[in-house]
């Protein structure tokens, strides 16, 4: 019988650590063309330009930040939130004062529509993924593993 991933054993920092499949990133990136991911860390980050739990995305101007890198001209930012510890509706929080200002965000979390964390009056656009549930790269050994218990949007 395999671990449920939300049960493990891991410390709080790893539970919050499951990278995205690249294949759903790839995707998006192909659309959206990311310049930043605002919730990464040294070994699951998706761009170059990646900003840690140190950085702290939450009280940064993500405007600012990014026309601070001169390599950097797109303002599509790229966000697979912590699912603990009320993280994600503080990042859709977030992305809607950066919206204001012009950022494209992309949330990967849980499809869960009826979530108090859902501003549903505030977003643009909601894709749910269907065909299954989305595998997690584990971040202690970077294996794909399935098991996700909810669908993703």
């Amino acid at each position: 019988m395999s671990k449920d991933i939300i049960s493990s054993d891991l410390s709080a920092d790893l539970k919050n650590s499951w990278a995205t499949d690249p294949l759903i990133f790839n995707a998006m990136n192909k659309e959206f063309n990311f310049s930043l991911d605002a919730a990464a860390n040294d070994h699951n980050h998706k761009c170059d330009w990646y900003l840690t739990k140190e950085d702290d995305a939450l009280s940064m101007d993500w405007v600012v930040s990014i026309q601070d890198h001169a390599s950097v001209r797109d303002t599509a930012v790229w966000i697979n939130p912590p699912y603990g510890k009320g993280y994600i509706k503080l990042f859709m929080k977030k992305c809607i004062e950066e919206k204001k200002k012009g950022v494209t965000s992309v949330l990967l979390v849980p499809a869960t529509l009826d979530a108090q964390w859902l501003p549903i009056s505030d977003i643009s656009e909601i894709r749910i993924i269907t065909g299954g549930r989305l595998s997690f790269i584990n971040p202690v050994d970077g294996t794909k593993v399935n098991g996700n218990t909810k669908g993703s949007m």
